[in-house]
């Protein structure tokens, strides 16, 4: 008889020791996956780029996450942004004394006639017809 109880309590120890195992692994597993997901929270899926709103508004995030506002400027040209992010389009922007426009596709116009007036190569209105 203390033979059996011997091998069963053996075998007990050895469940035991797998359960604390699987525990330990799941544990770590988990640990794991809470630093990934918080990492990928940090970092913006949409970060330096166009995002377009419910309300058909067009925001660029930067790549902190953030929205930006006011003039923005990028490779392909120059963009204003309103307080909300939103980019304004076929815009006249008064902007430290001067004139500019923003055309349909919200870019800063230049070397252009808009209308009446004459907007130069950097944008800012110079003359009117």
């Amino acid at each position: 008889m203390p033979l059996v109880s011997l091998y069963f309590g053996c075998y007990n120890k050895f469940a035991e020791r797998e359960r604390m195992i699987t525990m330990k692994k799941k544990a770590g597993l988990t640990l794991i996956l809470t630093i990934l997901c918080f990492l990928m929270s940090a970092f913006p899926a949409m970060a330096g780029e166009w995002h377009k709103t419910a309300e058909d508004q067009y925001q660029y995030i930067k790549d902190d996450g953030t929205k930006a506002t006011g003039l923005l400027e990028l490779k392909d040209g120059t963009y204003y942004l309103d307080d909300k992010g939103n980019r304004k389009t076929s815009y006249w922007l008064r902007y430290k004394g001067d004139w500019y426009f923003f055309g349909e596709d919200g870019q800063m116009v230049t070397d252009s006639w808009v209308d009446n007036y004459h907007v130069s190569e950097d944008g800012q209105m110079d003359k009117m017809r």
